[in-house]
Parts: structure tokens; sequence; C-alpha cells
């Protein structure tokens, strides 16, 4: 099977929109064109992990969404969930105007407050904030501590003291679960109370996402790709 994510992307992406319609969630997809997309790999990603984007900013060095729920599956049995949150900032880099370069700035400083909010999630919700060793371990391309080794439903790899030095965040919140369903609905329960309030002035507005997703739904080449995509969404 040359797109074996294909089957995710369609789920997350029916679980998002139904939040959508009922909910009023912002989301967002991929909306480059290119062979992962005419196979129905509507969100960012490769065949190892999924990333739906959150808010409307994107990394101004990875173009990736700066928040994003996050699947990945090193093995490709093995399940990780999370949100994901990164940002840099641009002071003294001059890659754009000082207006633009001041607003990414106080985006930098938000991610770094919502940071904060994060680890009191965790630390109020009995989670685990791993240390910088047990993140080595986690992240090591031969992993010796995955989530099966976390007995928490939460637990957090935190921004290191280095990379905010650097005027860099990065850091990961994982819903320790193993089905799809389940970590959803705990990562929907934090973004609801805590991102949803936080980051509303962040999101496209609802007109302009529609046109977004129907426009990426456009690109799927239905002869190629396995699951029943819509042609467009209302």
């Amino acid at each position: 099977m040359p797109y074996p994510l294909e089957q995710k992307h369609k789920y997350f992406f029916d679980w998002f929109e139904n939040k959508r319609k009922t909910d009023g969630l912002y989301y967002s997809v991929r909306q480059k064109g290119g062979d992962r997309l005419k196979h129905g790999y509507i969100f960012l990603g490769n065949d190892c992990y999924v990333a739906v984007p959150l808010v409307a900013h994107r990394d101004w060095q990875n173009k990736t969404a700066s928040i994003q729920f996050g699947y990945f599956t090193p093995d490709g049995h093995t399940p990780y969930y999370y949100l994901e949150i990164v940002s840099r900032n641009l002071a003294g880099k001059d890659l754009n105007d000082e207006e633009t370069d001041q607003n990414e700035k106080k985006f930098h400083e938000a991610i770094i407050e919502f940071g904060e909010e994060i680890v009191k999630y965790v630390k109020e919700n009995a989670g685990r904030i791993l240390t910088e060793d047990e993140c080595v371990r986690f992240y090591r391309t031969r992993r010796d501590l995955t989530p099966k080794d976390i007995k928490e439903s939460i637990f957090l790899t935190p921004a290191s003291a280095q990379r905010i030095e650097n005027n860099e965040y990065s850091a990961k919140l994982y819903f320790n679960e193993s089905s799809e369903n389940a970590a959803l609905e705990k990562f929907y329960d934090f973004w609801k109370e805590y991102g949803i309030p936080y980051w509303q002035g962040d999101f496209a507005d609802s007109k302009s996402t529609k046109e977004t997703i129907n426009k990426s739904l456009a690109k799927i080449d239905h002869s190629l790709a396995e699951c029943d995509w819509p042609k467009k969404i209302d």
C-alpha cells in the first residue's frame, strides 16, 4: 500500500469536520498540491505522521502549523497522539519588515505563556512531565521509552531551557491512549477549556476556512485515493 496513512487522514478529517459543523472548531488542511494530496493525505505529514493545523499561524522556518494535533507511528504499530506547539522569535533575524517581526515576537511570547498553562494543566490532572533524560530516551531513534512505558494518561515533553535561551520553543502534550477516538476526545476536552479561549484570535474566519478545505478536497484524485472523500464541504 503506497500511501498507508490515508485512512488515518480520512478518520481525522471526519472527526474534525464533525466538530467544525457542530461546535465551530477551527482546523486547517494541507494546501500545497502534490502526490500526497492527490492520494488523500489531506493534512500535513508523511507515511509516519499526520498533523492537523489548529491555528492559522505557521512556523516561519519549517512552514508547519505553530499549533497542531498530531498522530505519529514510528514503527507502524505504536500510536502517539499529541498537541504540538512550536515558535521561534524573529527578533534580530531581519527576515521580514519591522511590523511582521514585532507580531512574531508577540506570538512567541504568547506561545511561552500558553506553554505555562499546559504545564499547569498536566500537574492539575495527574499527568507527568518528562525529565530531560527521559525526553532524550523518548525521542532517540531506538526508543527505550515509549507511551506504553508511561502509566499516566497525559504527559508532556517540555521545551528545553537551551531552546528557550535561543528564542525557540517546542513542546508536545501527549494523550496516552491506544484508540484514536479516546485520544481525540481527551485532546478536545483540553483544547475547549484552554486552547480555544486563548487562541481564538488566531483562527481564520469560517468562510475562508471552508474555502481552504474545499480547494484541497478538489485536489484529491478520486481514481488514486482509496477512501471515499467528499468533493466539498458545506
